[in-house]
């Protein structure tokens, strides 16, 4: 993976969280873009809402610039900024009442473009349905694996969780979506649900 700092002198992500510590202008910048699109990804699809999503952002790099003080280097900054979120992500959902499920609209330039395959953009909404329709705990354990290739363990720092309860939990979850894909009679590519 390419290191997205190296350009501009930032490649060692030590060096990064130093300067960040620093308050480094200059860096906090390059950190929000380079992590806005996963970021924002993650949090929407575990909140599955696009307002809600908007203010947990924001939330999380507020969090970010005042506590990047006590990162203490124990895992990376990526799982750790992931951390902020989905305790964000969790507190919300718990003082919800009720939970509702509101559909991921797409982004219009994906309706219009003619190069864009209709079917598969359908068949993403129904999957997205489908996960987000899983209990919070497997939702997260799915978004983290599938939508943002994390590992048991990267999955385990950014939960909290030993990685055996990772991994019985992403079994169950997998079971669970596949099954869910069968019963709507979708066709998922396997390395989408594996």
């Amino acid at each position: 993976m390419d290191e997205p700092f190296a350009e501009s002198g930032f490649g060692d992500e030590s060096v990064l969280v130093l300067e960040l510590k620093r308050n480094n202008p200059e860096v906090i910048d390059q950190v929000v873009e380079r992590y806005t699109k996963p970021l924002f990804a993650f949090i929407v699809r575990i909140v599955d809402n696009q307002a809600t999503a908007e203010d947990i952002f924001q939330d999380t790099w507020v969090r970010v610039v005042r506590n990047i003080g006590s990162f203490r280097g124990d895992c990376r900054f990526s799982t750790w900024l992931f951390q902020i979120a989905l305790n964000l992500c969790r507190n919300q959902m718990r003082s919800r009442a009720r939970r509702t499920f509101v559909d991921i609209e797409e982004a219009t330039y994906l309706a219009e473009d003619p190069e864009v395959d209709g079917m598969k953009i359908l068949q993403a909404q129904k999957i997205r349905r489908l996960v987000a329709s899983l209990p919070p705990k497997m939702r997260e354990v799915i978004v983290l694996r599938y939508y943002h290739s994390k590992t048991d363990i990267e999955i385990a720092q950014v939960t909290g969780l030993p990685s055996g309860t990772v991994k019985s939990r992403l079994h169950r979850a997998t079971e669970l979506l596949r099954s869910k894909i069968e019963s709507a009679e979708l066709t998922v590519p396997s390395a989408e649900v594996e």
